[in-house]
């Protein structure tokens, strides 16, 4: 163990609380039935890749298919122009290498809406770092698993979920506390790092640990989640944590070690980060499903 992943882990293990005080205008959606999930299966064998059997089994073969087919390029390329929804991540990437590759957050919308599409409650969800001093995060999806009544994290930029000793995967706050008792582990089947599965493994843990620190995601889940208008965030964060000020610092830090000519978009950025409001969920709301039909309306 280096001295990373034991600060990482340490951090995780005495932040392990979570506030169980609700946000009191709290609402969640997670859309089945939106019209372009029809183009999206049309365009592409959403079906025939997750295939019969469990949802668990559906979603890893879809997980697979995307790391597959939608190349992460490591920010060597500007990306930006893509529309955010699968459809659009996938015409600009699907099968054509690592020079049309996309980062994470793509990575993780294309499985999300693929697993929302064949009717699964699914969720992307932002996973950032505790340092304000770290331009890095990871951004995964969430799913919900019937058969073992829980959400799962899953992860299309890696091909790989977590679990605990007997290999029962994970949901995101799961795998942090497992993560904190250095307890967790990955599936077999982490892809293309040139060393043994154990440093895979181990690199793999220590970047988690890193970017579980709190959670940010959407009220809205459905096609084009991001270009929803007026869509809410929420943030899960741990108790003593006061998000507000590491976000701001994050900024600040970005004006200082950005390229000249980012440095506008971040003052503008840090100006919003200033204002903003930030929805602070309890653990259980992290965990729901589906809001309440009054709730649901109230918020569309």
């Amino acid at each position: 163990m280096n001295n990373e992943y034991l600060l990482y882990t340490g951090a995780l293990r005495v932040f392990k609380d979570f506030s169980v005080s609700k946000c009191n205008d709290f609402v969640i959606e997670h859309d089945t039935v939106n019209s372009q999930y029809k183009t999206l299966q049309d365009k592409y064998p959403v079906r025939e890749v997750a295939g019969e059997g469990d949802d668990f089994s559906k979603v890893t073969r879809l997980m697979r298919w995307v790391h597959d087919h939608v190349l992460h390029n490591g920010g060597i390329k500007d990306v930006e122009f893509i529309s955010k929804d699968s459809v659009s991540i996938l015409d600009y990437a699907y099968g054509k290498g690592v020079e049309f590759g996309v980062y994470c957050r793509l990575q993780a919308i294309v499985l999300t809406e693929c697993c929302l599409s064949i009717g699964l409650p699914a969720r992307t969800i932002h996973c950032l770092p505790f340092s304000p001093n770290d331009f890095e995060s990871h951004v995964v999806s969430m799913v919900y698993i019937k058969d073992l009544n829980k959400w799962v994290l899953f992860d299309a930029g890696n091909n790989a979920y977590l679990t605990d000793i007997n290999k029962t995967p994970l949901s995101p706050l799961e795998a942090r506390v497992l993560l904190g008792l250095d307890e967790c582990f990955v599936n077999d089947s982490l892809p293309y790092y040139q060393c043994d599965f154990h440093e895979k493994q181990m690199f793999y843990k220590q970047y988690m640990a890193k970017n579980l620190f709190y959670i940010k995601f959407s009220a809205r889940n459905t096609f084009g989640t991001d270009l929803v208008e007026g869509q809410r965030t929420y943030h899960l964060i741990p108790l003593g944590f006061n998000v507000k000020e590491r976000e701001i610092a994050y900024c600040e830090y970005a004006i200082r070690n950005s390229p000249e000519q980012l440095k506008g978009d971040w003052e503008k950025a840090l100006e919003g980060f200033k204002t903003q409001e930030r929805r602070i969920v309890s653990q259980e709301q992290f965990f729901s499903t589906y809001p309440n039909e009054t709730e649901l309306i109230s918020y569309l």
